[in-house]
């Protein structure tokens, strides 16, 4: 038999709330054949009816079976219910705010990576409970979700793992993961100089050096590449007869890959304003 309860919206069920009863019963053979024919009624149960008003919502047996004596035939001899009784917490306080944390790990497979961050359809969700329990919920994670070998982006309905004794709504979200293929460039790039003192010029020779890298095919076009190669003053060692010093990658875009300079070193001079 269906079982529905009709409640207030603002109280949130702590507990299963079973979907069925299995009922018992006993009758004339022949009443018996209206039950081929028709569907099962459903015991609607009002919630103010069974409501301690403090956190409880407790149908016991005797009170269960007399509802559903009430939606079958009065000839009906009600034998057994399952479950016998219903006892089940509630919460009318309101939904508590938590950030939402996402369980996920993704590994685009050789020569595709993740351009971009993960995009969720919502950061936060509302917890519903009782006072001590809220005040100990900070956060909420989804399940574990991981894929591998992606070579399209990647988008999927997650479902937020339960709390026990707490009702999170929503109950999933939606999550996008971009994924693209990745294409060999090269770029001519200018070499900058960090850290060189005020009044001090540091002249290099070249002054710009060539980057190789793999880097998604919706960047193809653009004119920055997103890359830059820098000499640190920090770094040149002045006891040594040398006039070159170290060229490194500063900055690059996270799902670049194999990113490699055409030189590891360039000659500088230093110029002093007076």
């Amino acid at each position: 038999m269906p079982l529905k309860v009709t409640m207030p919206n603002n109280v949130h069920l702590l507990s299963k709330l079973p979907d069925t009863l299995s009922v018992t019963v006993s009758d004339r053979g022949y009443r018996f054949f209206s039950y081929l024919f028709h569907k099962s009624p459903t015991l609607t149960l009002r919630f103010s009816d069974y409501s301690d008003g403090i956190n409880t919502f407790k149908v016991d047996q005797d009170h269960l079976k007399k509802e559903i004596a009430s939606v079958l035939n009065k000839h009906t001899t009600i034998v057994n219910v399952l479950p016998q009784s219903i006892n089940i917490r509630y919460t009318d306080l309101p939904g508590k705010k938590v950030p939402l944390k996402t369980d996920i790990i993704v590994d685009p497979r050789e020569n595709y990576a993740q351009y971009g961050a993960l995009i969720q359809s919502q950061d936060s969700v509302l917890v519903f409970s009782d006072a001590k329990t809220l005040s100990e919920i900070n956060e909420v994670f989804t399940f574990h979700v991981e894929e591998t070998d992606l070579t399209d982006t990647l988008r999927r309905r997650v479902s937020i793992a339960p709390i026990n004794g707490a009702v999170i709504e929503p109950r999933s979200i939606d999550i996008m993961v971009p994924i693209e293929k990745l294409k060999s460039q090269t770029r001519t790039i200018k070499i900058s100089v960090r850290n060189a003192p005020h009044g001090v010029r540091m002249l290099l020779f070249p002054s710009d050096v060539v980057v190789s890298y793999r880097s998604p095919v919706s960047r193809i076009s653009d004119n920055d590449s997103g890359i830059t190669a820098v000499v640190d003053y920090n770094s040149v060692d002045f006891n040594s007869s040398s006039n070159k010093v170290k060229v490194l990658i500063g900055e690059m875009p996270a799902a670049y890959q194999d990113v490699k300079l055409s030189q590891d070193s360039v000659e500088y001079i230093l110029e002093k304003s007076k």
